[in-house]
């Protein structure tokens, strides 16, 4: 059978590329709404200055947000992030039968792939999940729930992990980090618009009511409030599809790696099978790395992993094949 994993690889490469674009464009279009609508809506004060203070703001608030959560998330290695979720690094010398082959076929897969061993955490959760975390091949860590060791027989094991070793051969982290600190910027934005409107209110309501002239403050609150959410809105879902891009790009690893693509793709049945859903509530701020399915059609548009039926179908009907 020959693969045509090479094909969907170039695809989910060429859409995440749009998407980060999009992402781009969505920052740049906001600092100029941004500015425009304070010089249409508060001319009176702010008199067309030589330089667009207001959309620079803009883009000095997003992107030094960005920055300093990106550094943030930098310093979390892989290991931190499982530990965080209460997970526990497997001894490399073990002899536990089960956790013997979850080293084993860990090992094969960085064999394969040419990647350096990553270390292996357990989480004590009875549905079946996995995740890789870190920011590069050197840091990343991979754990896995109870629930994989105890449901999974070993080519759905290794289907799982090949697929976790495909978002580290990718830098799905870093991109994903990325993408993540930009919309924390977009928030920050908001927040900043929410407390500016707070303080200019209280001012006002501060001030001789016969006083006239306008209050720029007000005026910069109120458009910083409303381009914050928007960019916050449709950031979070350019967030969402560049990482259900990802997860396709990673089905289409694990399928190279292992040539073997009913491995991933009955572990995908048995999850969507399987009513648990335990993983711990520590370690929320990474939960976008594991699988989470969302029912509702407007929950999907937030979903960082797409669904299930979808993914089952892209690597058995032939997306990955010929």
């Amino acid at each position: 059978m020959a693969m045509n994993f090479w094909e969907e690889q170039r695809h989910a490469k060429a859409r995440t590329f749009y998407y980060l674009v999009m992402f781009f464009m969505l920052t740049c279009i906001a600092g100029g709404l941004a500015e425009w609508a304070m010089r249409v809506f508060a001319a009176d004060q702010y008199d067309n200055p030589p330089l667009p203070y207001v959309a620079l703001i803009f883009f000095a608030i997003t992107f030094l947000t960005a920055g300093f959560n990106y550094i943030r998330y930098m310093s979390a290695g892989g290991r931190a992030v499982a530990e965080s979720v209460g997970a526990y690094e497997v001894d490399p010398q073990t002899t536990d039968p089960t956790e013997r082959q979850l080293l084993n076929i860990v090992q094969e897969i960085a064999l394969a792939t040419s990647l350096p061993v990553p270390p292996v955490f357990i989480v004590r959760a009875k549905e079946i999940n996995a995740f890789a975390a870190g920011t590069n091949p050197e840091n990343a860590a991979i754990t896995v729930t109870t629930g994989c060791l105890n449901l999974l027989n070993r080519d759905e094991l290794q289907g799982v992990l090949a697929h976790e070793f495909g978002h580290i051969y990718n830098r799905d982290m870093t991109i994903g980090m990325r993408v993540a600190a930009m919309t924390m910027g977009f928030f920050i934005c908001m927040y900043i618009g929410l407390r500016m409107l707070q303080w200019s209110s209280f001012g006002r309501s501060r001030s001789d009511g016969d006083k006239k002239g306008g209050n720029p403050l007000l005026a910069g609150a109120i458009i910083f409030l409303i381009i914050g959410a928007l960019t916050w809105f449709f950031g979070s879902i350019l967030q969402s599809m560049v990482s259900r891009q990802r997860e396709y790009l990673a089905d289409a690893c694990s399928v190279q790696y292992t040539r073997n693509p009913e491995g991933i793709a009955n572990a995908l049945k048995k999850i969507e099978n399987s009513n648990v859903q335990d993983m711990p509530s520590t370690g929320k701020a990474f939960s976008h790395l594991y699988f989470n399915e969302r029912p509702s059609l407007w929950d999907r548009l937030f979903s960082t992993h797409p669904p299930i039926e979808d993914r089952i179908n892209r690597i058995l009907g032939g997306d990955y094949t010929k």
